[in-house]
């Protein structure tokens, strides 16, 4: 269930940086809004996916490596979450008060949520690329699984 849920928080996130941003340079209340609700959905969703991948990561059979790069997938997402979590509060406090944009504190905060949210989709996409995670057995990725081991284990500081 995990892959059919996890585009749709990513482009949430990404939506609602990009109308907060151009909310507060044109000005325009009709952008706040949208951002605001945009993330509203990408917390929704992004609990869904949390939970669907946390429940496909239990049911699935995965190699001790590709086992290490989904707990740092997980690790990573659940941080994603309450970050999240953080920046919508933040962000109901802002729309709270409608004639007031984001400040630039939040939207470099949001510009970080937006960058983790990034990497852990790029992050997700090498694990089932080129592992396999959930999609095949361990190692049966698209490409040999050596050139993905090497993109991710320098992420993960070579297994450490």
């Amino acid at each position: 269930m995990h892959p059919a849920f996890v585009h749709f928080p990513i482009a949430l996130v990404v939506f609602s940086f990009i109308t907060d941003l151009l909310g507060r340079v044109f000005g325009r209340a009709s952008f706040r809004w949208t951002a605001f609700w945009s993330l509203i959905g990408a917390l929704i969703l992004g609990a869904v996916t949390a939970a669907t991948g946390y429940y496909d990561f239990t049911r699935d059979t995965l190699g001790a490596e590709t086992s290490r790069y989904a707990d740092f997938h997980m690790d990573i997402g659940w941080i994603l979450l309450g970050a999240v979590v953080v920046l919508t509060l933040w962000r109901w406090l802002v729309y709270a008060r409608r004639d007031i944009s984001p400040g630039y504190l939040y939207l470099f905060a949001a510009l970080l949520v937006m960058g983790l949210t990034l990497f852990q989709g790029w992050y997700g996409g090498e694990m089932v690329y080129s592992q396999g995670a959930g999609v095949a057995a361990a190692g049966k990725g698209t490409e040999p699984p050596a050139v993905g081991k090497q993109r991710l284990d320098k992420v993960t500081k070579n297994g450490d």
